[in-house]
């Protein structure tokens, strides 16, 4: 299966390029009026690449960030190779902080 990138015309709904440890790249995509992302990734755990498209959908999640539980918007998806979960957490922009 081939995906098609997002080129200057395209409206997208929603993107994100990130690396993960161990220089494992994936790069999710959405175009306006779909419910498919696209997906291209290459796994942390057994470090193959692959393509894919999945509903995007967030769920809550239990994880450990920086030492702390906390319950998190993710968008999970499985590897095609391996089969073992690899989560993206919904990033929230942090506001100025109020004078003192």
């Amino acid at each position: 299966m081939t995906l098609r990138k997002p080129g200057p015309g395209d409206k997208l709904a929603y993107f994100t390029r990130r690396t993960l440890a161990g220089n494992c790249a994936i790069m999710v995509w959405k175009f306006e009026d779909e419910d498919l992302a696209n997906i291209e990734y290459t796994c942390p755990h057994c470090k193959k690449s692959g393509e894919k498209q999945q509903l995007f959908e967030r769920e809550k999640k239990r994880m450990e960030i920086k030492g702390k539980k906390k319950t998190v918007d993710a968008f999970t998806f499985a590897c095609d190779n391996c089969g073992k979960e690899i989560s993206l957490e919904k990033w929230v922009k942090k506001g100025r902080k109020k004078a003192e």
